[in-house]
């Protein structure tokens, strides 16, 4: 099968939404979708960019289409209290459970998504987090041993730079045979182009 290399970061509404259609994308597809959770504030800095909702006039705009899309793709949605946030508790925590079972890691960040966006849960929170994977049998203490452990801080730190190198400056985005794709609207038109490729 092809591979589809899936880049977001946990606060991004945006990834969240694409995180909900991913799976059936890619059994249209016929891809095999590579998780790539990463911080989209260090793509920033070397951007100049800022999170949308604090930027004047678009910041109105995307909050009210980020809520528009979660309706039309019926996914359910309310933009956090505390949002955004820095995702570094569940992204060291889905690579350290990619190690040993890959789909548990994208049920895990399932749950992690759906727990911020749709229950507002406070992921920022390590303790939040290692309870969401505590609902898959996961050790809470080894979960909690491995966010803090040097090895995958600094994994995540080169998921980051790489995921930069390539070209990502936001979530989700999306690589395709290195072809590059930002936002959850385009995804349409990735399949399109998928399937052109076959």
């Amino acid at each position: 099968m092809s591979e589809l290399d899936f880049y977001f970061d946990f606060s991004s509404p945006y990834g969240y939404l694409a995180s909900e259609r991913i799976d059936d994308f890619a059994a249209r597809c016929g891809v095999t979708v590579h998780w790539r959770p990463f911080l989209i504030g260090a793509a920033f800095k070397q951007t100049g960019q800022s999170p949308l909702i604090s930027q004047p006039i678009r910041g109105d705009y995307f909050r009210h289409d980020m809520e528009r899309c979660a309706r039309l793709q019926g996914t359910p949605f309310k933009l956090p209290a505390k949002f955004p946030y820095a995702a570094v508790a569940p992204s060291r925590a889905f690579y350290w459970i990619d190690s040993f079972d890959t789909k548990l890691a994208q049920k895990f960040a399932h749950d992690i998504y759906r727990g911020y966006f749709a229950d507002g849960l406070d992921m920022s929170n390590p303790e939040t987090v290692i309870a969401t994977a505590t609902r898959h049998e996961i050790d809470a203490g080894a979960l909690r041993n491995a966010i803090s452990d040097q090895k995958w801080k600094q994994h995540l730190r080169e998921v980051i730079d790489q995921a930069i190198a390539r070209g990502a400056f936001g979530s989700p985005f999306f690589f395709y045979r290195d072809e590059p794709f930002f936002g959850n609207d385009r995804m349409d038109q990735l399949e399109q182009w998928i399937k052109s490729q076959a």
